[in-house]
Order: C-alpha cells, then sequence, then structure tokens
C-alpha cells in the first residue's frame, strides 16, 4: 500500500473537488432557450367587437364605428348592489343582461356577471361609466366604479 502523509491526501481530495466545480461553472450561464416569436402570416382577421372585465377599469380601447364591445362585470343585485352604466352619446347600450353563477337557483345570495352589448355609433373620443352600488343609498364618492376610454375611428 501507498503510504501518504494526510497533509497531502487532503490536498488531493481538495484539489479533485475544486476540479469538479470549476468543471460546473464554465457554461454559457443561460439555460433557457430563446426562440423567436411567431410571425403572423395570412390575411388578417377582422374583429367586430372586443370583451372587456373589470381587468380594463381605467383602460382605452380603440374600435371602428359600427363595431360593438361587450362589457362583463361581476355584480350581486341579491345583496342590493348593482351597476349602473352611463355613457356618452356616441355609444349606445344595445343589451343589459344579468346571469347568476348559481345554476341551481338554491344559493342564496349567490352573485353573478352584467353584461352589456355596447355599440360604437359616433366616431371619436367616448366614454363608459359604472358605479357599483345601492340605489336606495347617497353617492358618496367612494364606491367601486368602472371607466373606460373609447376611440371610435
Amino acid at each position: 500500500m501507498l503510504n501518504t502523509p494526510p497533509v497531502i491526501t487532503i490536498c488531493i481530495v481538495f484539489l479533485l473537488a475544486a476540479a469538479v466545480v470549476f468543471a460546473g461553472c464554465t457554461g454559457t450561464g443561460n439555460s433557457v432557450s430563446k426562440t423567436t416569436p411567431p410571425t403572423p402570416t395570412g390575411t388578417a382577421v377582422q374583429v367586430s367587437h372586443i370583451v372587456v372585465t373589470e381587468a380594463q377599469d381605467n383602460g382605452t380601447v380603440y374600435v371602428k364605428q359600427g363595431n360593438y364591445i361587450i362589457v362583463t362585470l361581476q355584480e350581486n343585485p341579491t345583496t342590493g348592489y348593482q351597476w349602473n352604466l352611463t355613457t356618452t352619446p356616441g355609444l349606445l347600450v344595445t343589451n343589459d343582461t344579468y346571469e347568476s353563477s348559481d345554476k341551481t337557483g338554491k344559493l342564496m345570495g349567490a352573485g353573478g356577471t352584467r353584461t352589456w352589448d355596447i355599440t360604437a355609433i359616433a366616431t371619436g373620443v367616448q366614454k363608459i361609466n359604472a358605479v357599483y352600488g345601492r340605489s336606495w343609498e347617497p353617492v358618496t364618492g367612494n364606491e367601486t366604479g368602472f371607466s373606460m376610454t373609447v376611440v371610435v375611428e
């Protein structure tokens, strides 16, 4: 057998460990592959409507005259809270519906979704505003609101 002093054995083990660690650290540093996003090809598809939710509050959308916007907001009229939606004259509300999230009709106090279809009838900058509250309570200015700018081209 080989008789090597313990200091030399420790140094050899240390050097081997350092070599393994160093070899693992010499990569490119970027293990995530970079891909180019796809480029659309073919004929562009005209969209005649856009759907907006609470996520687009205080946003701006661009539509062509004659197209429509579908606004969907969470509502719970069983507690008295409802949206009061208003628009500027260049927008026309053509449909206003409420759908409960409870399809069984057995849950007391279940909320749902209020949906408005709004047609862009005049060009220019238009507005959609909505206030969520109870009709019998005075407006305090602290109500939840929804606002959107609509640029009709």
